[in-house]
């Protein structure tokens, strides 16, 4: 029994560290993958500002070229006259003293600027729009839905990651719009200042952002490895300890109890050998009555007087003896044997059960019995033991009553009962218990009787069967002219 409690109370426990450390579980994955989230969109985030700085350094350098109306340069091979702006009256000049050049406009300017550049420092420039001066700047397809987006006035900006060829990119692209410096070399379009003309867009590899991601996501698996080993480790350990102390619990409840039940054996045997001598007062009457009735028999059949109707009285007198003594046995066999299950019973029924055993040695002890029994709700309780403490109680008092002489002897009963328990107060006037002991009359083989008049584990089994096997509590208390011992059962 008290294994299998152990058992219990170590699967809840084991049944919570599992609880535990599936919450803890599921938390730390939660926080890896927003930490791992965070990692990629930080990365991600880091690509697309750096898009955003190229584009804005070629926005830059395009404003500046068209604040300037363009720059002439000489015509050479890599910068051939462009034969796109057939509207520039002027594109082609000669200076005064004979030296050819060719006007570079600013898209020309930046479209040069963005193939030199290419390969310097990873970000891809490509100037577009959907009406062309050159078509050499045709947009590719993710392109030409950027930029309707933007004629339709739907975004002004966008950015894409996207696979091309095995490898991660992003694009990213913004309008562009018509100002006045730009109406030189496109009024003839019929474009307005304020119009998009076009757009940048700016091409990313994701290679070195993904390389500086993935060795972040490992230090994060890291430091997240180690965090979970901790707590794993130190439910481990926790759980090892609250085991080991449980276990520890259980070896030292098993030998109290061991010890418990050898005082509850000798607890019982001391009882023996005072039940033998109460079933002598139980008995010494009875025994008395029969044989004078026998005597009477024999008288009259020594004295030829033998009657019927004498005989029959003699014999149902006879009858009522040993129907008594019969009845005694029974009482004292009840209380020798030991409780198996509870039972519901009266408090009160129990307290009569316990007075037909020690009744009659109080009677013949002078020590008269006040009963006031009010109580009406029954509880389930080991009957047997609850005899043996109220025996244990009224005998210290018949024994303290008749140490101390007095005349009028009175034990007082009264069972009660409040919201929560039944109560029974034992009160005798046998001067009460001194001050300075009666905190200790509960505890193990203390007694004030002396060494050969008694154990000093009743009291201290009463207590054990009351709180640790009936659910409730014992004290005592001294009162005017005596002591009052005050036992509650909780009905529940």
């Amino acid at each position: 029994m008290i294994s299998e409690i152990f058992y219990k109370r170590l699967k809840k426990i084991k049944k919570y560290y599992i609880n535990i450390l599936i919450s803890a579980t599921l938390i730390i994955i939660v926080l890896l993958v927003w930490s791992i989230n965070n990692e990629v969109k930080h990365y991600k985030n880091l690509a697309l500002e750096y898009a955003k700085i190229s584009f804005d350094k070629d926005l830059l350098f395009r404003q500046w070229a068209s604040s300037h109306g363009g720059v002439y340069v000489p015509p050479t091979s890599r910068t051939p006259s462009n034969p796109y702006l057939i509207n520039v009256e002027d594109k082609d000049v000669v200076t005064t003293t004979g030296k050819r050049l060719t006007l570079m406009n600013p898209a020309y300017m930046l479209r040069q600027l963005m193939q030199e550049s290419e390969g310097l420092y990873g970000a891809k420039g490509h100037i577009t729009s959907l009406t062309l001066l050159n078509p050499n700047n045709k947009p590719s397809d993710w392109e030409t839905k950027a930029l309707k987006l933007f004629e339709e006035g739907k975004e002004e900006e966008v950015h894409e990651f996207l696979n091309k060829d095995g490898k991660e990119y992003i694009y990213y692209m913004r309008a562009l719009v018509v100002e006045d410096d730009c109406m030189k070399c496109h009024s003839h379009q019929g474009y307005k200042v304020g119009d998009v003309r076009g757009g940048v867009s700016v091409t990313i590899p994701m290679k070195k952002y993904n390389d500086d991601m993935y060795s972040a996501i490992k230090r994060v698996l890291s430091v997240f490895f180690i965090f979970y080993s901790i707590v794993i480790g130190g439910m481990l350990y926790t759980y090892g300890r609250l085991k080991n102390s449980l276990e520890e619990q259980k070896r030292l409840y098993e030998e109290n109890r061991k010890k418990d039940e050898i005082m509850l054996t000798q607890s019982r045997s001391a009882a023996m050998g005072e039940m033998i001598s109460m079933i002598a007062h139980q008995w010494r009457q009875p025994i008395s009555i029969i044989s004078m009735w026998a005597n009477n028999i024999m008288a009259d059949i020594d004295m030829d007087e033998v009657n019927k109707e004498d005989l029959r009285k003699y014999a149902e007198h006879i009858n009522e003896q040993t129907q008594y003594l019969s009845h005694t046995i029974d009482d004292f066999r009840n209380f020798f044997k030991p409780d198996k299950a509870k039972e519901k019973v009266l408090i009160q029924d129990v307290m009569e059960e316990c007075l037909g055993v020690i009744g009659k040695s109080l009677e013949n002890s002078n020590i008269n019995i006040e009963k006031n029994y009010t109580c009406k709700t029954p509880v389930e309780i080991y009957a047997r033991e609850l005899i043996q403490v109220y025996i244990n109680i009224l005998k210290n008092a018949k024994e303290a009553l008749a140490e101390q002489k007095i005349e009028e002897a009175n034990i007082i009963i009264n069972i009660y009962e409040d919201k929560n328990s039944v109560i029974c107060e034992i009160k005798d006037n046998a001067n009460g218990i001194k001050d300075e002991i009666i905190e200790k009359i509960f505890d193990p083989y203390f007694t004030t009787k002396g060494v050969h008049s008694g154990t000093g584990i009743g009291l201290y089994m009463s207590k054990i069967m009351i709180e640790q096997h009936l659910k409730g509590t014992i004290s005592a208390v001294n009162i005017k002219n005596g002591v009052c011992f005050s036992i509650a059962i909780p009905k529940k």
